[in-house]
Order: structure tokens, then sequence, then C-alpha cells
């Protein structure tokens, strides 16, 4: 049994565990710490080159020894600035979509879990009903062998089947175990959940003639345009020329410019203006046209991101519409015949018109039905499930 399963179970609607998940779910908290980092990252816009500060001593002026001292800083222009701030804030929102496409992945993760967790009970009730027919043939069979009425290869077949229901159902409540722990690793309340009773049969599909695209999916690829669109921008604004300011205060011994003596103690001071030109920027105009490819990856990627959730709603539609047509024929005529069957085959046992080896035919047939039905049930519900959550954000 895996750790925690033990303990008492909490029933849970579907709605309400997708509603926890998202308030407690581990991957959905880092996704809201990526905003957050995200959202201090736009204030890197900002930074400027660092302030240069240098020093010059010796024989400058005279065959005195002087010194001077420089400071300079480098600047763009606020256009640049702009630029890099609006790649900030375009991968800043691409992080809050990215956690929108978290949340949409995770419910429809939590759905499908769900609805294997009630599969398995379905599937635990017919083996429990298996598990019954065939401990009541068993006894049967071993009172009929010691009254002579029959042979060992009876007793045997029948003990054989009943092992085999018995160790289907062993395998599947571990089965159920590893479902439910996924099921509440998702949720991550610190609390154990079981689904609720009753939800097996009862999908709805909310059908979109017009299916466009998941909302969610495309919102995020039409983000990743935004992104490479202001990258190219920014790389364009690299180009644009930079200016620098400096001052200059220096020392002088001896007679100045103007016949006056100075003893190197009185400083001179001077102001630097200059402009850095991009002459040199064959490298620089590589990036940006390496950039202009990666725009028009974002929009091919883009494209194909929508035509692929079309394709993949069409063909889950298709699927869906397959599974529903054999669930109608189960529902209106497999499963009466099934019982049917089930009845009869005990019946004729019981009044002693069969052999073993017709009677089993039979009881497998009828139970073969069933479980198909199950079978086809699960995944007609998968089907809903998917095209359920291609339309929704």
């Amino acid at each position: 049994m895996l750790p925690g399963i033990g303990f008492s179970q909490i029933p849970i609607s579907l709605e309400t565990a997708v509603q926890k998940a998202s308030e407690q779910n581990l991957s959905l908290k880092s996704g809201q710490l990526r905003i957050d980092y995200q959202e201090k990252m736009k204030n890197s816009y900002k930074v400027i080159d660092p302030l240069n500060v240098s020093a010059e001593l010796g024989q400058m002026n005279s065959a005195y020894f002087d010194n001077a001292i420089i400071v300079n800083q480098t600047f763009r222009l606020p256009s640049f600035y702009k630029t890099q701030k609006q790649v900030l804030t375009e991968e800043w929102k691409s992080s809050a979509l990215n956690l929108d496409v978290q949340k949409w992945q995770l419910k429809r993760e939590i759905a499908l879990v769900y609805n294997n967790l009630n599969y398995l009970d379905e599937k635990e009730k017919l083996l429990r009903k298996t598990d019954s027919i065939y401990t009541n043939y068993y006894k049967r069979a071993e009172l009929r062998l010691k009254k002579g009425e029959s042979n060992i290869l009876e007793k045997t077949t029948a003990e054989a089947f009943l092992n085999q229901a018995e160790i289907q159902l062993q395998s599947l409540l571990k089965d159920r175990d590893i479902a439910l722990y996924q099921f509440n690793y998702l949720i991550g309340d610190g609390e154990i959940y079981t689904p609720e009773k009753g939800d097996f049969f009862r999908g709805t599909l909310n059908y979109d003639e017009h299916f466009a695209g998941n909302p969610v999916v495309l919102k995020q690829l039409e983000q990743q345009k935004n992104i490479e669109n202001a990258k190219l921008e920014n790389e364009r604004k690299k180009l644009l020329p930079s200016f620098n300011v400096g001052l200059r205060s220096m020392t002088m011994k001896g007679n100045g410019a103007d016949d006056k003596l100075y003893d190197g103690i009185h400083r001179f001071q001077s102001g630097v203006i200059g402009v850095g030109l991009p002459i040199f920027n064959t490298a620089q105009k590589a990036v940006i046209e390496g950039q202009k490819i990666n725009q028009l990856i974002a929009e091919n990627n883009y494209e194909i991101g929508a035509r692929n959730l079309k394709n993949q709603y069409a063909k889950t539609f298709g699927e869906y519409q397959k599974l529903k047509s054999e669930i109608e024929y189960y529902q209106k005529s497999g499963l009466k015949n099934a019982e049917t069957i089930l009845f009869t085959a005990n019946l004729l046992l019981k009044e002693g018109e069969t052999n073993y080896l017709e009677y089993t035919i039979l009881v497998n047939q009828s139970l073969e039905i069933q479980n198909k039905y199950i079978d086809a049930q699960k995944l007609l519900n998968e089907k809903i499930i998917e095209l359920n959550s291609l339309k929704s954000e």
C-alpha cells in the first residue's frame, strides 16, 4: 500500500479537486514564483554602464610631476532603454500566460485521473461480481464432486476461474492505490481525497462546431511572437550612437599660460563630451538578421499550433462519435443481453441442463460484454475530457 492511502479518504467533486489543486499544487507555485521573478526583472532595463573613474600621473604639463582624475559615464538614447523595457515586459506577460497553461494542463490531468479512479471503481464492482459468481460455482462444483455427480475437472475449472478473479481484483486494488496517490499528489494539500461516486456514466460534452483553438495555448503562442518582435526592435536600437560625459580635474606646477606661477595644489577642471558611433556593426547586423528569423519562427509556430489544435479537436471528436455509438449499443441491447445470458446460464446449471464447460463459456461471455462496456465508457469519458479541455481556458 502506498504512503498515506490507508488513512480515511474524503470524497471530493472534480470541481473542488481542481480548485484545491490550483491553490496548493507545487508546480503552480513555481510558476507563480517565475512571474514574481520576471516582475522584479522588469526594472533591470535601467541598467547603465558603470561609472568609469581613472587617474593619470606623470609629467603632463611640464617637467614637474602632476596628477589628473577623470570621471566618465556612457549613456544610451532613451529609445534603447524603452525597447529593453518592452522585452522584459513581454517576458513577464509570457510567464503569466505560462502559468495559465500550467493551470489548464493540471485541470485536464486531474480530470483524467479522476475518471480513471471512477473507472477502477466500476471494474472493482464487476470483479467482485465475478468473484461472487465463481465462488458460488466453486461451492456447487465441490458439492457435486462429493456426491459423485461430477468429476475433478469441473471443480478444478471452477477453482481456476475463482483464483483468476481474485488475482485480478488484488491487482486492480493496487492500481487504484497508485491512481489515488497520483490524484492526491496533484491536489497537494496533505489530505487524502477520493472521487465522489456516481460520475462515471454522466460525462457531458460541450461541443463547439466553430472551434478555432484553445484560447490559453493560442495566447501563449501569440505572446512568443510579441517577445520576438520586442527583441528585434531592441537589437535594432543597439545600432544607435551612445554618448559619454566626463569630467577631468588636474594639477599644474610652474608658469601657466596666464604667466602665473602655480604650486601644484590648485586644480584645473575640464569637461568631456563624446559620441560612440557603431561603425564596426557587421556583427550586430548579423544578430538583427538572425532575430528576424526568430520572429518568423514564432509566427510559424503560431500557425502550426493553431492547426494542430483544430486537427486534434476534429480527430478526437471523430473518436468520440465512434465510442458514443458503441456505448449506445451497450445501453440499448448489449447489457440486457449480458444479463439474459447470465440469468439463463445460472438457470440451466441449476436445473442440470448444461455442463460446466458450457456454463463457464456463457458466464464469461456475459462478463466480457459488461467489461467492454466499462472500458468503452472510460475511453468515451477521456474523449469528452480532451474535447472540453481543448475549448476551455
